[in-house]
């Protein structure tokens, strides 16, 4: 435990010696239909403007909401409606009429505060205050409420084919609009290579196979209509699964998604369908069927087919016949024996799991090295490469805001802290954490092997921390971990450790710091 008690020591110097308090005098109440709403922090009064706490205001009222934490932008959708805000912005959008916020958005301690009043009528409730209690009533939108851009009906969506049962192989044809062609270039944009790969995100989020993109520059995609897109992004990548997540250079898409079905659930001799462009013959359907669930090939775990696939295929769609994926086309064995080979779906579901971060596809997938150097990095080095490329993280829907602090122990071995300051995002971590032990340790396993991977780093120990501000004492953080700053209480709260051991192919991992628990071994 020594290295770690020196670790928890010697962060503790970044931890910010003073907050700024905008709380009102007083507790202001907000009730929705006469019921009393929790707020993670309290709402308060700025400029004659109430601000409270984003997510728990927008999830009241009925809104879906993300936050990208590079632009600081927050978009909510309800029915119809949709409002974008950002930070320190005081312009508000409303289905793309724009309005000026008496006070902007603010971010305050790691919690993002947005106008109660704008929001609120914004999405058609009215508000009467009463002394310090404010009243939202659904259906009775003040005569302020911000006029709202008509906005057309929208289309009826067709019946998605995969949701259809005991389809047939044509109807299967039709998933084909889900399946793309990509062509990797050089940074001259001279082509490469080139793959397949299937639509998982309706904004653009294509999985393929590592391989295609290993050495890319970026990339060209065709969707089935002919359409072309660019990709410059790569959301996720692992060499050793064979599998990538890139993203299409555009926000304004509307693109039909694959349903991932259970390839645990496969039987030897099902049909099963692979689309994809063998030899650049775009939108090739071939079919066969399951020549065992479970191949072991170079260590990996595979689904054999009998369907035929070829150089091209790779990042390709293996659809059952109910239109699910149940696998990505990959490989096969040059022989007359039909042998080739597709990644389950239950390791694609893992995969898309896991933290993602928006880089380069030199940098998520690079080339060989001719150098062959493995020169040590220094201790700056290792903490500029993490604040560059993995200040934002994105994991089961959540996106963090990492600061990173790299200090090299008295041992001599690196330590590594990262350190958010949103307490709502820490507060779904925990929620998903009770869900899915793995969910926190899985962050700590993603940049130990990114480390790992680009700069030869082994064996360092890594830490998570929550530094927030509270005007009450936090109870529900260890006492070691608070410290009284003002009028309230500093909390810089250590919420795991870990290292991982890429030889022994294990992860060591404590997420009760202070606890009489010791640490969890898992294989990786």
């Amino acid at each position: 435990m020594k290295k770690i008690v020196f670790f928890i020591l010697m962060i503790s110097l970044f931890i910010p010696s003073a907050a700024t308090s905008y709380a009102a005098e007083g507790k202001w109440k907000v009730y929705l239909d006469g019921t009393e709403l929790s707020f993670s922090n309290s709402p308060f009064v700025s400029e004659g403007t109430t601000l409270v706490p984003f997510r728990n205001l927008f999830e009241a009222l009925g809104a879906t909401i993300s936050y990208n934490g590079k632009t600081k932008t927050i978009n909510a959708k309800k029915d119809l409606t949709e409002i974008i805000l950002t930070i320190n912005n005081p312009v508000a959008y409303s289905n793309g009429a724009s309005f000026k916020l008496n006070v902007a958005p603010k971010a305050i301690s790691g919690v993002t505060y947005v106008p109660l009043r704008f929001v609120s009528e914004t999405l058609g409730y009215g508000i009467e205050v009463k002394s310090k209690n404010i009243y939202l009533n659904a259906g009775s939108t003040a005569t302020e409420t911000p006029a709202a851009t008509t906005t057309p009906a929208p289309t009826p969506t067709p019946t998605d084919p995969a949701k259809t049962q005991d389809m047939t192989i044509e109807q299967i044809g039709e998933l084909s609009d889900r399946v793309v062609y990509i062509e990797v270039v050089d940074q001259n944009n001279k082509a490469i290579a080139s793959g397949s790969g299937v639509i998982v995100g309706a904004k653009g989020e294509i999985i393929t196979n590592y391989h295609v993109i290993e050495g890319a520059h970026k990339a060209v995609i065709y969707t089935s209509d002919e359409v072309k897109y660019v990709s410059s992004t790569v959301l996720n990548a692992d060499k050793d699964r064979d599998l990538a997540l890139i993203k299409i250079d555009s926000s304004n898409l509307s693109l039909p998604t694959v349903t991932i079905g259970d390839s645990s659930k496969l039987k030897l001799g099902e049909t099963v369908v692979a689309i994809g462009s063998p030899l650049g013959f775009t939108n090739s359907l071939t079919s066969g069927v399951v020549s065992t669930k479970n191949r072991t090939v170079d260590g990996q775990n595979y689904i054999q087919i009998s369907t035929p696939i070829d150089h091209g295929s790779s990042g390709g769609a293996l659809f059952n016949l109910r239109g699910e994926l149940v696998g990505i086309t990959t490989a096969l064995v040059e022989s007359s024996a039909a042998i080739n080979l597709a990644i389950p779906s239950t390791d694609v579901s893992t995969f898309l799991k896991k933290p993602q971060q928006s880089k380069s596809y030199t940098a998520a997938a690079p080339g060989e090295s001719t150098s062959g150097s493995t020169q040590a990095v220094t201790v700056k080095q290792i903490e500029n490469f993490l604040n560059d490329e993995y200040r934002y993280i994105t994991h089961d829907g959540l996106e963090f805001d990492f600061t990173w602090i790299v200090l090299l122990t008295e041992d001599k071995e690196i330590s590594v802290g990262g350190v958010i300051e949103d307490t709502i995002v820490y507060t779904d971590l925990m929620k998903l954490q009770k869900k899915d032990d793995m969910a926190i340790p899985d962050i700590l396993y993603y940049v130990s092997k990114e480390l790992y991977d680009h700069l030869k780093v082994e064996d360092a120990y890594i830490s998570l921390y929550l530094s927030t501000y509270s005007n009450t004492y936090p109870s529900q953080y260890p006492k070691e971990e608070i410290e009284r700053r003002g009028s309230g209480y500093s909390v810089f709260h250590n919420f795991i450790i870990g290292t991982v051991d890429f030889k022994e192919k294990k992860m060591y991992y404590n997420l009760d710091i202070f606890g009489k628990g010791g640490f969890i071994s898992v294989r990786i």
